[in-house]
């Protein structure tokens, strides 16, 4: 059990050593990894299997650490984002544009659009089709030429 004692102090010495050059993941795994050699050790000395529970627990803990700690960095830097955004957003909206838009030199004007002529008829209704149709989307019925 000292062991035990002494190991999650030299964890914990590591950890509070490190803490300000390491990013927010490689401390989550290095808290994580003291906790679950911790909780390790303590469940590995009710079955018997001390050394196997420290290892397994401070593997166990260092993943689950690591993962916090990513999360965590994540939501800093959506949150510095988003402030970026939103002062941005504040410094343009209130002052308008820094520079005018630029209008091109030349627009050519609009196009119409071409009319569709019609060459083919449904006999029987009279209604006239463009040339790419070859039944009545009405009735299904077989188009004709006009003559």
């Amino acid at each position: 059990m000292k062991r035990v004692l002494a190991l999650i102090a030299v964890l914990a010495l590591v950890n509070s050593g490190c803490a300000t050059s390491l990013d927010e993941t490689q401390t989550g795994a290095l808290g994580g990894a003291g906790l679950g050699a911790g909780l390790g050790a303590i469940i590995g000395n009710q079955t018997g299997h001390t050394g196997a529970g420290t290892a397994i627990g401070a593997g166990a803990g260092a993943l689950a650490g690591a993962l916090v700690g990513e999360g965590m960095k994540r939501s800093r830097q959506a949150t510095k984002e988003e402030l970026r955004r939103e002062m941005a957003q504040q410094q343009y909206g209130q002052y308008g544009q820094p520079y005018p838009p630029q209008q091109p030199a030349y627009q050519p004007p609009p196009q119409q659009p071409q009319q569709e002529v019609h060459t083919k008829y449904n006999a029987r209704t009279g209604q006239t089709f463009p040339e790419r149709f070859k039944y009545d989307p009405n009735t299904g019925e077989e188009l004709q030429y006009i003559r």
